[in-house]
Parts: structure tokens; sequence; C-alpha cells
């Protein structure tokens, strides 16, 4: 007969079996290759033989069958991949089963489409007992089948049965485990389902719904509806949201959940939720709490999920929980110390955001006036004028950057006139430099401001904080958008400043004694805002505008005020109508009764319509 192949293991040709022969005379004859051994012909004389052997034998396994008919011995080879070994006295060892994300398994029976689906059903029932065995989506593909589980023990031993069942037919069962879970295709049959079982788990009396386990509904035994899956899980918070908004607690225990970034305002889903169970989940990440942070969470059970396993300590587990829900009360169960807090008589509201804020009334007129004749005087040609605007011994420093996210690329207009005067302090630290570029006097702060490039400033963007008004010092923060008139771009590149200036008098007026300067990008959304000229209708022909009021009567300004361009007269007539309500016509008057002043007659317009001076038909429209 043909001697037995062995595989060749070892790289210098030797076998550990050189010939191996027939039984004669029940006799057994093994004939070795001198010197030829494992290690080598030489060396390893001392090693245990007996072990090399033994894991031999291990590896290939022979079958002497020495009863058979034919006298011959029957050599069977160990197969690797083949799922076993025939014949061989070692049990058969199943695969891993790896574990998937849902905890969802897929199972696979090829040609299992040749039986009944009951007698499969009552095989695979008998095989995972006591273990319960309810199958998800069974389906059949060809000679396929395939269905799901949810457990991962009951997984473990459908796995274990690959092989290892004799059919009627003499076939051994083919069976095939693999993480996975359903496909859910949502439509409104399906989501009219889910809406009736939420109705029967939903208990009016306490506003509670619970949804424990939902895949496992009776009702939903032949439709998938895992919640883990955010289409099914969007459905429900869309039901809640159109039927019972007013849901106080809320139970998601047991239904394999792990992730809920995709959850979206959740809050104004559900206002009222203050019990939220989460119990027996997957979520491994307190992070993905934030999808409920701001509802107002008083009760919270997690227990369960393998984020808890992560805390090895209680107080901190605590602590981060309330990071998240600072309302949170009681925490898995258990009643926690009340938070510490202010006693607080009433919630008060924030204020509404003020174009302008003046801390006394007083210095309203001198900072209108004092910023009306610097940007008058700034936006033109000739600065020099400035020198009457700054003290003897003014100080000057000024910092450039760029906006956050919109660095220097190529559709960003860069900075780069004003980089080398940026005096930065946490990119200059060199302190002889920092001296350098920090101006003193009032020559070398108008020098400085006379070399920057020529502007024109948007007075409607500014926003003006007198923070301190004494009869010794004001100090007042100023910022808004402007335009670099001569510039190599196509157009004008917008900017966005922030000054902080520091003004005390001097003879009979004011001038600045320190100024901090910040220029930057305008951001895409200033931008869009900044210079806008909308169309101003044409008042109706014939009408005379009256007499200005003895409360209109212009304020005597040490300096002439600037000249107003058309389209910047069109923009305050259009902003003081939307503030007054007044139509376009009156608007007019009411501007230049006040010289275009455009504060002074908003003021104007406050005094006159507290003393209900203004005539009903400037708000017929």
């Amino acid at each position: 007969m043909p001697k037995p192949k062995y595989n060749n293991r070892d790289s210098g040709g030797d076998r550990d079996f050189q010939n191996v022969q027939e039984f004669r005379g029940g006799d057994r004859r093994v004939t070795f290759k001198p010197g030829g051994n494992r290690y080598g012909n030489n060396k390893g004389k001392n090693k245990d033989w007996s072990n090399a052997i033994r894991s031999h034998l291990e590896e290939e396994d022979i079958d002497m069958n020495i009863g058979s008919s034919s006298g011959k011995a029957n050599f069977r080879l160990n197969k690797k991949g083949k799922g076993g070994r025939q014949g061989s006295p070692l049990p058969y060892r199943p695969k891993f089963l790896q574990e998937g994300p849902t905890g969802w398994y897929r199972v696979i029976i090829p040609y299992g489409q040749r039986y009944e689906k009951s007698f499969l059903l009552k095989l695979l029932l008998d095989s995972v007992a006591p273990l319960p065995f309810m199958p998800v989506e069974w389906q059949t593909n060809g000679h396929t089948v395939l269905f799901f589980v949810d457990e991962r023990k009951v997984a473990e031993k459908l796995n274990a049965l690959d092989r290892q069942v004799q059919m009627p037919n003499g076939f051994k069962l083919f069976l095939k485990v693999f993480p996975g879970s359903p496909e859910v295709i949502m439509d409104d049959k399906i989501k009219e389902r889910i809406k009736v079982v939420m109705a029967k788990r939903y208990n009016l009396a306490n506003k509670a719904l619970d949804l424990t386990k939902f895949h496992a509904d009776p009702d939903l035994q032949d439709v998938f509806c895992g919640l883990f899956k955010p289409v099914v899980f969007n459905a429900v918070l869309e039901i809640i949201e159109e039927n019972i908004q007013d849901v106080v607690a809320l139970c998601l225990n047991d239904n394999r959940l792990s992730v809920f970034g995709f959850l979206k305002k959740v809050h104004k889903k559900m206002p009222s939720l203050k019990i939220l169970h989460l119990a027996k989940n997957r979520i491994r990440d307190i992070k993905q709490l934030d999808a409920f942070s701001e509802c107002p969470i008083q009760d919270i059970m997690l227990d369960g999920n393998p984020m808890c396993d992560k805390f090895k300590e209680k107080p901190l587990y605590v602590s981060e929980i309330r990071k998240k829900f600072p309302k949170c009360i009681k925490l898995d169960g258990m009643d926690l110390p009340p938070p510490i807090g202010f006693d607080i008589a009433h919630e008060g509201t924030i204020p509404d955001v003020q174009q302008t804020f003046l801390c006394s009334a007083e210095g309203e007129a001198i900072v209108r006036q004092f910023l009306e004749q610097y940007f008058a005087i700034y936006d033109s040609k000739n600065r020099q004028p400035l020198l009457e605007a700054y003290h003897e011994n003014a100080t000057f420093s000024f910092t450039m950057a760029y906006p956050y996210g919109l660095g220097r690329d190529k559709n960003v207009s860069w900075l780069t006139w004003y980089q080398t005067e940026n005096r930065n302090l946490t990119q200059v630290k060199d302190l002889n430099r920092r001296c350098k570029l920090l101006k003193q006097g009032k020559l070398a702060v108008v020098s400085f401001l006379q070399d920057m490039p020529e502007t024109q400033h948007d007075i409607l963007s500014f926003t003006v904080d007198l923070t301190v008004f004494t009869p010794t010092m004001l100090c007042l923060t100023v910022s808004g958008m402007f335009k670099e008139l001569k510039s190599v771009l196509k157009s004008p590149p917008i900017r966005h400043f922030f000054r902080t200036l520091v003004i005390v008098p001097a003879g009979s007026g004011f001038c600045i004694a320190n100024e901090e300067l910040h220029v930057t990008n305008a951001t895409p959304e200033q931008a869009k805002e900044a210079f806008k000229t909308p169309t101003l209708p044409t008042p109706a022909s014939g009408t005379a505008a009256p007499p200005s009021t003895p409360e209109a009567s212009p304020v005597i300004h040490t300096l002439t005020p600037p000249m107003i361009d058309n389209n910047a007269k069109q923009e305050m007539v259009n902003q003081i109508a939307l503030k007054t309500g007044m139509n376009v016509e009156w608007s007019i008057k009411c501007l230049e009764g006040n010289d275009w002043d455009f504060m002074r007659a908003c003021a104007t317009f406050d005094n006159l319509q507290s003393r209900g001076a203004v005539p009903p038909e400037a708000f017929v429209k």
C-alpha cells in the first residue's frame, strides 16, 4: 500500500517518522532515520524525546482499526480549517464567538429549508434549554434559514451545535453564528404598531412610559423594533412629542442601548422628564448622557452598564452624574445628599442685549460728541488734528489676531500691515520689544495712527459701553466695523476693531490718557451686516418739513460735525423708523430737526413720546 504522506514541518527537510509499515503478523515495525530527530542530527541529544513524540501524536492522530476486514491501518490526519477531526477521540471545539456592539447575533443554518420549521424550532429549543429561546426575524433565503437572538449564552449554545446534531436524513446540522442585528425599514404601518404598543405601556395616572425590553413585546414578535436602532428610537420620540409630551418618567431598561449621539433636542420633546431609567444597557461612556443633560432629571438609573465599572469610588461616580444632571437626588435607587447650592428667593431673568450701556446718563452727551469728532477726523485723509484728542503723556498699545477658526488662508484677507506692530503679550516675550512697541506721548501715538491704512467706519455698527464716569476720569469701550479704503483687493476688506479709552478732563474739554486698540478680520456674519444701505422710499411731494422744536435744537460742538452722505442718511431713517414705529416722512423730520444726529433724534423722540407730544399721523403708514 502507498505510504501515508506527512506534512514536512521542518525547513531542513527532516521528518519525525521516516517510514510507517503495515502490521505484519500482528507486529508493528517502525523504523527511524538514524540520527534524524526534530531538533537536528547531532544537536539536542539530551532533549526529552517522549515530549517530542507526544506532541507529534497529538497533532496527527492514528486510528489503527485492527478489527477491520481489510487488515489495513486506517490513517486519519488532522486537516486544519475543516472544522474538526473525524474519528478523533478529542472533543469537538467550536470556534470562538465574538461579541458585537449591540449584543445581538445572526444565526445561519445552511440547507435548513430541507427541514420543517416546527422541527428545527423544537430541536433548537431542546438544545439551548433551560435558557429561553426566542428567535427574531425568522426568514428563509433559498435553502438557507436565518434568524436573530439577543442573548449571548443562547448564541454560544447554538454556536456549539455546529455539526454536532445528526439529522433524520443522515447529514449533520450546519449552524453558523455571527454578531449582527436585524435591519429596520420604518414606515407608517410599523410606526402605528409602535404607537399601539406604547399606548399599552403608558401609565396615564403617573405619566410614566415603560419601554423595558421593547423589542421583546408580544405584539412586536413578527417585526423587529429594537430601540438601539436610531430609526426606531427617533420614531418613539416623535410619538412622545405628538401624543404624550408631558411624560414624567421613562424606563428604557434592557434595550441594548449604547449611544445617543443621534438624538437631538430631547428636552424639547420631553420637557417634563424627571425620571429616567437606563439600567442593563450597554452604555460605555458617560458622555453619551449629554443627550438628556438639558432635561430636569431628578431620578436616574444606570446600574448594569459598562460605564459604571469605570468608577472605583462612589463619590466620584455621583459627582460626574451630578455634573450632567445638577438636580439629581436619586441615583440607581439610592437617595443622594442634597446638592450644594445658593438659596435664591426667585429666579431672575437675563437683561436684554443693549447696543449701548451708560453707567451714567450725564456722560451720554460727552461720549457722543467726543466719538463723533474723533472718528470724523480719523476717517479723513489727515489725522494730524487728533493731536488735540490725546494727552501730552498719552500711552497707546496695539494688538491684532485672526478670528478663531478663520486663520491665514487664501480665502481670508491677511492682516500683514498690523502684524509688525502687534504687541500681543502672549506672543511678544522680549521685554525690550514690548517697551519699543508701546507708543508713549501724543506725537508718537498720532504718528502711528497717521501711518495706519485709510479707513471708513460704519457708525451704525458701533457698540459703546461707558463703565466709569467720574469728574476726573471716564472709561469707555467702543467696537464696530470699518473698511480699508486703499487695498490691493478688488473689494475693500472689512475689519473689526475694539478700543478701550481712558479719558480725562483737559482745559475746557477732554483728552485720551490711555488707549488700547485691537484689530481683527470681521467674521462672515459681521461682514454681511456691515455697511447696509437699504433703499429709502421717497417722501410724498409737497410736504414741508416742520420747524424744529426747542427739544430738537442741535447741541453746540467744539468741532464742526462730520458731513453725512446720502447712504448713511437712508440707513439712519430706516433704523429710526424701526425703532420708533413712525413712518418714513416723520422719521426724516425727526432726524432733520436734530441735525441728523441719530442718538439725539432717538432721545428727542423718547422725550416727546413720554409726554404724548408726538402727533398720531406720525404713525400712519
